[in-house]
């Protein structure tokens, strides 16, 4: 359980950091998102280019280790009768989660997750329909145009297995709420 709650922190963390620095782009001008400034991210500079294609690797390791750990906290929430959670201060240590006895906390952790899908097909829409076109010194067109093709495809393996994780989390949750 402790694994899959650093995991889902770790992204919880950067998805807002991800939406803050954004709003705070638009905020200023989109100069981020025309490319005409790059942004100092914790001491990297990340240029509008390499954002899209870094998140989406990321994002996708993020989606299939959150299905393989949720499908393990399932398979032993089954067998085991649901004592592995006999330590329930750790599940209410954990603020935004899908264990969480408030709704609101609950839609807030699965909104954010949904959010990871939004920036993922947002990146992918902007790399093929040029909305955003590279900086020719950066990066050719057909090169961007790829990342945005592989995000699409990111973003299609993805979904099945973020259903899976979202089913696998629901039945935990039930296992929780029966003991």
């Amino acid at each position: 359980m402790g694994r899959t709650m650093k995991t889902w922190s770790a992204f919880v963390v950067a998805i807002c950091i991800l939406n803050l620095t954004l709003m705070i782009d638009i905020l200023s001008g989109l100069t981020f998102l025309r490319g005409e400034n790059a942004i100092d991210l914790a001491g990297f500079k990340v240029v509008r280019e390499a954002l899209s294609a870094t998140y989406g690797i990321l994002f996708s390791v993020f989606v299939a280790t959150v299905f393989l750990e949720s499908r393990l906290l399932k398979d032993r929430s089954s067998f085991l009768d649901g004592s592995i959670y006999s330590g329930g201060s750790m599940l209410d240590l954990w603020f935004l989660s899908p264990f969480s006895d408030f709704l609101l906390l609950r839609k807030i952790f699965w909104l954010l997750f949904i959010d990871g899908f939004i920036f993922l097909a947002g990146f992918s829409i902007i790399h093929l329909t040029l909305t955003f076109p590279p900086d020719s010194a950066r990066m050719g067109t057909p090169v961007y145009m790829l990342i945005g093709a592989v995000d699409a495809i990111f973003f299609i393996v993805c979904a099945p297995f973020a259903y899976r994780t979202y089913q696998n989390l629901q039945h935990v949750r039930s296992m929780l709420s029966a003991r």
